[in-house]
């Protein structure tokens, strides 16, 4: 672990290597706050946050995938070598491992989290989908599955395409941690064979119809028993392309239907702090409640721009700081992250085909043609340059360089697998 400063950081931000935590250390920076980063061992020669010019002190933890034990650990020990005011996470398996010593973290920083009653809920998709059944919304059709004999009755239930994901996003099996993310299949051999890879991470797998229309988010901030921000999206390209991040998305007006959806779920479950509310429209328009994820989403560069400041809010609000009411936004921003939507656009040929994915050559004029419109690229910033040049290193050149090598090297012979 590396120690770079004495003073008291107003904030440290965990997951340096996410893009939530490049534009919280930007905003919240800029308002004169000294900001510090954390990062896994393995993502640190690249992760952008610590490059940024904004950054105030850095440090490099242990993965929390190979040991979330050892990771928290680090976080309190990091914590009381340099203590910070504030402690923000800005994934779900930090979020996961942080809750398993919450009350020691709380000893020496805030946690902008909510309950863990209402943690317990919204992590967990199976809990989320019955609260928002209770409270009225649309939901996909569902079942969970106990072990993969009942794969091909739960595809009777749900129909074909459907989408396997897990019931919840981070689990973990003898000391290791994952994310799980879903995946569509076309078959009964598909689907167990997805099943079968949450089942040996040890999560619950869930099997759920898939839906053909947009995609559409409210990200809000419930605290002290009000709504002080609603911001609704639209993400017209992710990656993976089923349910990933999103690589390109735009603020819209709030929709009626997702924004009373959205409130009453919140309300339901007292999930304060920053959330995110996600929903597909299925064949008749109507919204169907996809997931809630209790945190900032990777996007949140797009609501700041956008004039809605959730790292703010978090801040003020474990601080018990005056809360401002950030309810008016500007719709229509648009905002790309150009190594995802390389990635992205690499998926789509690759997977030509299948629901959800556009022909290829529509797929690559889009990408070209919205170099030429008005849209933000995601953590790019002329006087702050040496993160985006990092995460284009990680996730495009040394990748792409590494196909071309395969691809001109010389011709090998294959190996001859001796039998045993």
């Amino acid at each position: 672990m590396t120690d770079q400063g004495a003073n008291q950081l107003d904030v440290l931000l965990l997951d340096a290597e996410n893009r939530q935590a490049l534009a919280t250390m930007r905003v919240l920076a800029r308002t004169g706050l000294r900001i510090g980063a954390a990062v896994c061992q393995s993502e640190a020669w690249w992760a952008p946050s610590p490059k940024s010019r904004w950054c105030a002190w850095q440090a490099i933890v242990p993965d929390l995938s190979r040991s979330p034990t050892a990771y928290v650990q680090s976080i309190l020990d990091l914590l009381d070598k340099q203590p910070a005011r504030v402690i923000i996470p800005a994934s779900d398996g930090t979020i996961h491992a942080l809750r398993q010593r919450r009350a020691e973290i709380e000893q020496r920083s805030a946690l902008p989290l909510a309950g863990e009653a209402a943690l317990d809920i919204a992590v967990s998709k199976s809990r989320t989908l019955a609260l928002a059944t209770e409270v009225g919304l649309a939901v996909p059709r569902t079942v969970e599955l106990a072990g993969c004999g009942d794969v091909g009755a739960a595809l009777k239930v749900v129909g074909l395409p459907a989408v396997i994901k897990p019931s919840e996003s981070w689990v973990e099996r003898d000391g290791i941690g994952s994310r799980l993310s879903a995946n569509m299949v076309l078959s009964v051999e598909e689907a167990t064979q997805r099943v079968e890879q949450v089942l040996a991470e040890g999560g619950r797998a869930l099997v759920q119809e898939w839906l053909p229309g947009r995609r559409e988010a409210v990200t809000v901030f419930y605290a002290r028993g009000q709504f002080w921000a609603r911001m609704a999206q639209v993400s017209h390209r992710e990656w993976p392309i089923l349910g990933g991040a999103s690589v390109l998305c735009e603020t819209i007006s709030l929709p009626a239907d997702i924004g009373e959806d959205a409130t009453r779920l919140v309300q339901a479950m007292d999930l304060e702090g920053c959330s995110m509310v996600e929903f597909r429209r299925d064949r008749q328009g109507r919204p169907v409640l996809m997931e809630v994820n209790p945190r900032m989403g990777g996007s949140v560069a797009l609501a700041i721009s956008a004039g809605v400041n959730f790292p703010a809010l978090l801040y003020a609000w474990k601080l018990d700081q005056p809360l401002t009411d950030c309810s008016a936004y500007r719709a229509g921003k648009r905002l790309r992250w150009l190594a995802g939507d390389v990635w992205n656009l690499k998926c789509v040929f690759e997977n030509q085909g299948r629901p959800d994915v556009p022909p290829w050559p529509n797929a690559a004029a889009s990408f070209v043609a919205d170099f030429a419109r008005h849209i933000q690229l995601d953590g790019f910033e002329l006087g702050d340059l040496r993160p985006s040049l990092a995460e284009m290193d990680r996730l495009v050149l040394r990748h792409g360089l590494g196909r071309a090598r395969r691809l001109f090297a010389p011709k090998q012979k294959m190996p001859i697998r001796k039998l045993s």
